[in-house]
């Protein structure tokens, strides 16, 4: 986040979790073998990037030797480590993931633990010249299993951590925010709810300004929310976004007329079920009501013949407009509409973060066969993100002192 407008291509970067990392070691592995190659890619000789760190692995480096290692191969590597994605906790690709993923809650222990230790690892590892640091997190928790308890006790843990994160901020210089990120079906959703949420969070927090919001792109098009008109509010509502996670939805557009051409559709929207993450799905009725589905199997098996346009909760890569049919395409709209609120709002710099986690759970004929082919896709969809930011005159030319400054941690 530069006082100057825009961004350059380094401070582009991907989210981790698309990459399997248990533990340091396999941590480790990925910034050597996959970040630095998707890096080589793009001609760079940095790169901020937005790591996710597992709870075990977060644990181990809070050991001093370990850490510094861990810092050091950074700097070896050209890595900029400027976000976290705090989101996950444990295992992310082996078994069923599903709704585990918002475990721990903010109302558990164990995320305020893992966030302070994800906090603390990302203070010591912000390069001289970038004095605050962002960590994306769980939207308090799954609403569905939600409660007024729950409600009381993830307040008081936010508290808690916005007391440390203050204290943290005064010990080091270094201010790092925890970003709550709206996802579908969770306690924090939508736009109303968050910009809700913020302004009680205001008044009550004295220490509020640690918490931010992070918005995730391809969950607000499966709310069905305009991207500008809700970025518009949350700034005019002043709710702090701290990181944009630029991601692309899954639409399906379900024709009336043609029975069998609507078989075919869902058929093909059928390959895009799997049993390792949770796809919520929602739709508009005639009525323009919003109806909803905790998972795609559990949509096709119930969507109404009145349905004309499914969204779901799948993060399929930025630069794809159509899959399998014309009527499966990608919600490059709402990402259209970030960027442009971005090119009318040039004072608000959030971290922009990639976040295609889903790239080896696409339906097999649009899944990349070899290790090769995926980080090549990881790269042609930061290049499309800065094609889209040069497009409107928000790509900077590489800063060569952010270049020299980025290997003193």
């Amino acid at each position: 986040m530069s006082p100057q407008a825009g961004w350059s291509a380094a401070q582009l970067g991907y989210c981790g979790n698309v990459h399997p990392a248990r533990d340091v070691a396999a941590l480790r592995a990925s910034i050597q073998e996959q970040f630095q190659a998707v890096r080589r890619q793009r001609g760079l000789a940095v790169q901020d990037s937005g790591l996710w760190i597992s709870a075990q692995a977060a644990a181990e480096l809070q050991q001093p030797e370990v850490r510094e290692d861990f810092l050091d191969l950074l700097h070896d590597c050209g890595l900029r480590l400027t976000s976290l994605n705090g989101f996950p906790y444990g295992q992310f690709h082996e078994g069923a993931v599903k709704a585990e993923v918002y475990r721990p809650t903010w109302a558990e222990p164990q995320r305020l633990e893992y966030s302070l230790q994800l906090a603390h690892l990302l203070a010591a590892a912000l390069p001289l010249d970038c004095h605050q640091g962002v960590i994306s997190s769980v939207p308090l928790g799954y609403a569905a299993t939600w409660d007024s308890t729950q409600q009381r006790l993830a307040e008081e843990q936010l508290r808690q951590l916005t007391a440390q994160l203050a204290s943290l901020h005064q010990q080091t210089g270094k201010k790092i925010q925890v970003c709550l990120e709206m996802e579908p079906d969770c306690v924090l959703e939508n736009t109303a709810q968050a910009i809700a949420f913020f302004k009680h969070w205001r008044a009550s927090d004295p220490h509020h300004g640690y918490l931010a919001l992070c918005f995730d792109v391809c969950h607000q098009a499966v709310m069905f929310e305009d991207c500008f008109q809700s970025l518009k509010q949350l700034l005019e509502a002043r709710v702090p976004v701290g990181k944009i996670q630029l991601s692309n939805a899954l639409i399906c557009q379900l024709p009336f007329a043609d029975r069998q051409r609507r078989r075919q559709v869902l058929q093909a929207l059928g390959t895009f079920a799997e049993a390792t993450y949770l796809h919520q799905v929602k739709a508009l009725d005639a009525q323009g009501r919003l109806q909803a589905w905790d998972d795609l199997p559990t949509a096709l098996m119930a969507v109404q013949e009145h349905c004309a346009e499914l969204r779901i909760h799948f993060h399929v890569p930025l630069f794809s407009e159509q899959f399998l049919l014309d009527e499966l395409s990608g919600s490059q709209q709402a990402l259209l509409q970030t960027f442009d609120f971005l090119a009318r709002h040039r004072y608000f710099q959030p971290v922009l973060e990639v976040e295609t986690y889903s790239w080896n759970v696409l339906p097999g004929n649009l899944r990349p066969d070899t290790q090769q082919a995926l980080l090549r896709g990881i790269a042609a969809e930061l290049q499309w993100v800065e094609e889209q930011l040069r497009q409107r005159h928000l790509l900077r030319t590489q800063n060569t002192t952010l270049e020299a400054s980025a290997h003193v941690y």
